[in-house]
This record gives C-alpha cells, sequence and structure tokens, in this order.
C-alpha cells in the first residue's frame, strides 16, 4: 500500500493502527502516512471505550482518528478518537478500502508488466495522487471513460492503454435501479391499440437514448419495468424523461398512466 509523503492537517481524518495502549494514553502509527506515529490521550477517548480499553482498543487493531494537531519536525500527531462521528467513521473506512483495491490493481499491473509496484507508481500512481490525493475516484473515472481519462496525468500512451484494460476487467461499476409497476388504463373503443403505441413508443425512445429500459406485461392494465442507470439523478433524469413521453403519446386521450416503484 502507498504511502503519502506529506503529512496530515489538523482535524483531517486519519486511519491508525494502535501500537500500545496504557491507562493514560494510546499510541498509534498512521497508515497512509509515511513514519508518522500519533498519541490518543484518554481524554479523547469515549467513555465507554475508557472502560475496556484492553477489550476496544488492543495493538493491532485499527481505528479512526481526527488529528487535533501535527508536530511537523518529529512527525507525530495529537489524536482524537471522541470527535469522529459515527457517519465520518464509516465514510473514512469507505475511502480506505476504496484506496486498498486502487492498490491491488497497481500491483496486478505491476505484475502484468514485469514491474515494480514501486515503478508503477511512479509510472502511474504517484502522477493521479499529485493532482487528486487519491487514487480510486480516478480508477472509478477510467472505468467509465477509458484511457483518454489518463491524458491529463501526462502518462504515456501505451501505459494508459495497458492500465485501462485492466481497469475495465477489474471494475464493476456501480448501478442506480428504479423497479416498479406501470398502470396504463383507458376506457376507449381501441384501448389496446392505443396502449400497445405506447409501450412501443416509450421502448423505441428509449433505445434511441440507449437507456436501460425493460418493460413486461403482467395482465392488463399492469406493467412491470426496470431502469437501470450509472447513478440515482441520472436513473431520475431517465425515468422523467419516459413517463413525459408517455403522458405526450396519451394526449387528450382518456387514458390513466401511473407509474409506482417498489
Amino acid at each position: 500500500m502507498y504511502r503519502l509523503k506529506d503529512l496530515p492537517k489538523k482535524d483531517d481524518l486519519v486511519i491508525c493502527t494502535i501500537k500500545e495502549a496504557t491507562p493514560s494514553s494510546v499510541f498509534a502509527t498512521l497508515d497512509e502516512y509515511d513514519k508518522v506515529e500519533g498519541m490518543i490521550h484518554v481524554s479523547e477517548i469515549a467513555r465507554k471505550f475508557v472502560r475496556g480499553m484492553k477489550t476496544y482498543l488492543k495493538a493491532g487493531g485499527k481505528v479512526v482518528c481526527s488529528v487535533m494537531s501535527i508536530d511537523t519536525v518529529k512527525r507525530y500527531a495529537e489524536l482524537s478518537l471522541r470527535r469522529v462521528g459515527e457517519g465520518q467513521k464509516r465514510n473514512k473506512i469507505k475511502e480506505w478500502d476504496s484506496e486498498r483495491k486502487a492498490n491491488d490493481i497497481m500491483e496486478v499491473f505491476a505484475k502484468q508488466n514485469g514491474i515494480t509496484t514501486k515503478e508503477a507508481y511512479e509510472k502511474i500512481g504517484n502522477k493521479i495522487l499529485a493532482k487528486t490525493g487519491l487514487l480510486f475516484p480516478t480508477i472509478l473515472d477510467i472505468a467509465k471513460q477509458g484511457a483518454g481519462k489518463l491524458d491529463e496525468f501526462g502518462i504515456e500512451k501505451d501505459i494508459a492503454k495497458s492500465f485501462a484494460e485492466l481497469v475495465e476487467k477489474r471494475i464493476i461499476l456501480p448501478k442506480a435501479e428504479i423497479i416498479g409497476t406501470l398502470t396504463v388504463a383507458t376506457k376507449a373503443p381501441n384501448g389496446i391499440e392505443i396502449i400497445k403505441k405506447i409501450i412501443l413508443e416509450a421502448q423505441a425512445l428509449a433505445k434511441k437514448k440507449k437507456i436501460d429500459f425493460e418493460i413486461k406485461y403482467l395482465g392488463a392494465p399492469k406493467y412491470k419495468f426496470k431502469l437501470i442507470a450509472e447513478d440515482f439523478k441520472q436513473a431520475e433524469d431517465l425515468m422523467k424523461i419516459l413517463k413525459d413521453s408517455m403522458e405526450k403519446s396519451a394526449g387528450t386521450k382518456d387514458i390513466s398512466i401511473d407509474f409506482k416503484r417498489e
């Protein structure tokens, strides 16, 4: 796993490995940084942990801390456990896990190309870190956009192409789904033909706009639908496009269209 050469700043959240716990303090190393250690005073530990320090804060355990101050000469930080909220803790752990996944990809790339992990970082990783501070968000962008995303980091074309191919194999992009029931009803004499036309036009629009949209007949007047997008905002926007199109197709006819999500 890569180590950041610079130092954390005040109020930064950091992943720490506990070295030793005493009745008055806990000593730890900062996992993301090169040769940086820290101390958590007992006053900066929640009471429930103070009572059971030997159980909750064992040597080798991982904790998320907030940086209270940093000695830039000694590379030593004063840390706090009690100032980290549960939401902050979850987000930091998620970020840490994502960066470890990114590091695994760097190691695989190095192995595939007969170079060391250090050399892989020199060619790719360090250039990304210098601009963004994290690897995984850029790796996600590469999975979406391809090798062209690496142009902004000044990475050689052949290396960028090889790395992007690996990323596309290793990263499964998250998807957002909207699933529900569509009810289309009418009392018009030719209602079946009208409804069929509305559904076919919606499917044609979805295909034209490259929307991943499925619709299945459940029995009059209900249909099961599923829409898949890269994220929930996009899913909501695409759902609105389809809904507006169907309502427009219905026009002034005596037709009711209702979308209900599961």
